[in-house]
């Protein structure tokens, strides 16, 4: 892997789990600051920084024009692994490796400079430069915001007490480990998601869990009542407790100021060695508001990933558009595809381009672009934010959720609902539908047919042709005769428009 001659910076093999076994490369300590020689800087190397250094080099390799070096900046020793892999890892199903997104040769062989192991501590917007924590200055064309999220920890008594963690990376992963092959016992606060395969994974390690929901169900979020129980069943199966409509008051430790409990409002005190919180993320800002970006929850950009300040760019966990965060994959890689179109044609900056060329956005007028060799804004492709839906791998067991699946009673009444269940097979599923359209989808045990219904919803489509075989599955469907039907109504709708 080659290291830009102007950089100075700390290099670290990818793919080792131990810190103290990186190897570490040293350049000269002179920084160029033309800005002919600034790259492309991600800060950032979780799924969505790694991800778009990959597929912005792969982008640039059919450009004929001279590109900016890229440089992937990873705070953790561990770059571009896939954290919704950590699960299986704390399992003991997986190995942490088998996490990784891409192999070390790949970002060699497209030319990225990955530099592991070092933070930014300050973006100078004005003069274009980060500053990294172990005082080495680099310059950018344009810098990448890829910070991700950090755990949310509930700021309850004692939660800075030896024995509470979070489930987050691969260090959490060790310590936790280490409790369940020790046969501890431990608590998982939060009954979303992640608290459920942690509490699930450590289980099947050797502690003994139980989970602590503050909510009258699990997955209350992603599933419906009858969902859940069947879920809750499984759990139980499994070997992990459940408490439901727990409220937490404190968290309790001994003399030493270890964690010995949890305290809750009813006035019971749970035992537990140890405590993992799993009640969501929070967008990391710190670095963009420092820097003078807008921020509010999340760090603000538009439809193309712009921030507030001229070349600066955000993507992923840590961005919010429209008053929207995005915690899911799927978004956070059409952020990725969309930033490639917008970054992929960047060219060698020339020192000749006026800064009255320089929109508003950090890009290119249209004119100045075409006379540079630039694209102009034509070849962007803006990210839409779609209605998500969510198939879940809770320990083996398959659960997906679309659309609305919670109505306030002022809906109740135009909501319909189709119901299947194969109770030998722990297998339901439950369409809601609304003038003969579905709002919303929960499947359990069986999900094949989960991306069938999603379409429909997105699709916002008709389904009276096929209604009666429509709980059973797209195999079951005449979906010629729907495309038929909906052929018509669109052609219908059309002539209502142009006539109104």
């Amino acid at each position: 892997m080659s290291l830009d001659r102007s950089q100075t910076a700390t290099q670290s093999n990818i793919h080792h789990t131990d810190a103290t076994e990186t190897t570490v490369h040293q350049t000269t300590n002179n920084v160029d600051a033309h800005t002919e020689n600034a790259g492309i800087i991600i800060i950032g190397a979780g799924m969505a920084g790694s991800r778009f250094a990959i597929e912005l080099a792969r982008a640039q390799l059919d450009s004929v024009h001279s590109h900016p070096p890229i440089t992937l900046i990873s705070k953790e020793p561990h770059v571009g692994y896939n954290r919704i892999m950590l699960s299986p890892v704390l399992a003991g199903d997986k190995a942490f490796d088998d996490t990784y997104l891409y192999d070390q040769s790949d970002y060699e062989q497209l030319g990225i400079t990955v530099l592991a192991g070092v933070s930014v501590d300050t973006i100078d917007t004005e003069q274009h430069y980060i500053e990294l924590d172990n005082g080495q200055t680099l310059h950018y064309a344009k810098v990448v915001i890829a910070t991700g999220s950090t755990a949310r920890v509930i700021p309850f008594p004692n939660h800075t007490a030896k024995g509470v963690h979070v489930f987050r990376d691969f260090t959490d992963v060790t310590t936790l480990t280490e409790y369940a092959r020790q046969g501890k016992t431990g608590l998982v606060i939060g009954g979303g998601v992640l608290g459920l395969e942690a509490a699930c994974a450590l289980a099947g390690q050797g502690a003994t869990m139980t989970v602590i929901h503050v909510d009258g169900y699990v997955l209350n979020a992603q599933l419906d009542l009858p969902a859940a129980e069947l879920l809750q069943a499984e759990l139980s199966r499994r070997g992990v407790g459940l408490e439901v409509s727990a409220n937490t008051e404190s968290i309790a430790i001994n003399e030493a100021g270890e964690v010995c409990g949890l305290s809750l409002k009813d006035g019971r005190t749970l035992a537990a060695d140890f405590i993992v919180m799993a009640v969501g993320v929070i967008p990391n800002t710190a670095l963009a508001k420092d820097s003078g970006l807008e921020v509010n929850r999340g760090i603000v950009v538009d439809d193309c990933m712009h921030t507030s300040c001229p070349h600066v760019y955000a993507i992923g966990e840590c961005v919010e558009l429209d008053g929207e965060l995005f915690g899911m994959v799927a978004p956070v890689n059409q952020q990725v595809d969309t930033l490639v179109t917008v970054l992929k044609d960047t060219v060698v900056s020339d020192p000749s381009i006026a800064s009255n060329d320089i929109a508003s956005n950090g890009t290119l007028s249209n004119e100045t672009a075409s006379e540079s060799g630039a694209p102009s804004q034509e070849h962007w492709q803006p990210f839409v934010s779609k209605p998500l839906s969510l198939k879940l791998k809770v320990s083996g067991v398959a659960a997906f959720s679309a659309g609305q699946i919670a109505f306030d009673d002022s809906d109740v009444e135009s909501i319909e609902t189709l119901v299947y269940r194969q109770p030998t097979l722990n297998h339901y599923h439950c369409l809601y539908l609304k003038d003969n359209k579905v709002v919303g989808a929960v499947l359990y045990g069986e999900v094949n047919d989960g991306s069938f219904y999603s379409q429909l919803i997105i699709d916002d489509v008709d389904i009276t042709p096929i209604k009666e075989a429509l709980i059973f599955g797209e195999a079951y469907c005449d979906l010629d005769t729907l495309d038929a039907n909906n052929m018509a109504n669109s052609t219908t709708s059309d002539l209502v428009e142009e006539a109104s």
